[in-house]
């Protein structure tokens, strides 16, 4: 043992130990002594040696103090390297998720875009078809009435709508007193859609 053990920290376990080994030899060689307590003194260190002593154990202060330093100087290192790597990993996590919403995102607005095209082209060819087959009946509805006999009857309804017609016996006097003397009067036969009758 050195002079710090023996002096300082062992000192306080010599009343007990030696009170232990004296008693295990009074209970071989003299049974029935029962020892009560021990106190030992602490023995006086030379100057020369308590001086040195305490040199070197100031140095030894100041190497544990040093040491702890470096200690709490690496712990704190160590320390704000692991707050660097969790602050990396939150920003990487924050990163991917918003990198995640925006794919998202773009899918959701391609589906609608995808759905929207989807609707309206179904839109313009359910429009197409109607028209085209409004345009296919009105075709087959015109050439069902397209007949001779209908486009006899649309002739005679063309030429009365430009024709003028007077009835009555006054007619002479009336033509005499509203017709100017340049204008003409178009006579125009009216032809019988069937056969005439006799008066």
């Amino acid at each position: 043992q050195n002079l710090h053990s023996v002096y300082i920290d062992l000192f306080d376990q010599i009343d007990e130990n030696l009170k232990i080994a004296l008693q295990k030899d009074l209970t071989v060689v003299a049974p029935g002594l029962d020892i009560v307590g021990v106190r030992v003194t602490k023995p006086k260190i030379p100057e020369a040696i308590r001086r040195n002593y305490e040199l070197m154990e100031a140095e030894r202060t100041k190497l544990l103090i040093a040491t702890e330093k470096q200690k709490v100087v690496e712990k704190e290192a160590e320390t704000e390297r692991k707050r660097a790597i969790i602050e990396a990993n939150k920003q990487a996590e924050v990163a991917n998720i918003t990198f995640s919403q925006k794919i998202m995102e773009k899918d959701s607005l391609k589906k609608m875009s995808e759905i929207e095209d989807t609707t309206n082209l179904a839109r313009q060819k359910s429009q197409a078809d109607a028209e085209f087959y409004a345009a296919k009946m009105s075709a087959a509805s015109n050439s069902l009435k397209l007949t001779p006999e209908y486009l006899e009857l649309m002739k005679y309804q063309s030429i009365m709508t430009n024709v003028k017609m007077y009835f009555g016996p006054s007619i002479p006097s009336y033509l005499a007193d509203n017709v100017k003397p340049n204008e003409h009067i178009h006579r125009t036969p009216i032809p019988s859609p069937g056969r005439p009758r006799k008066m």
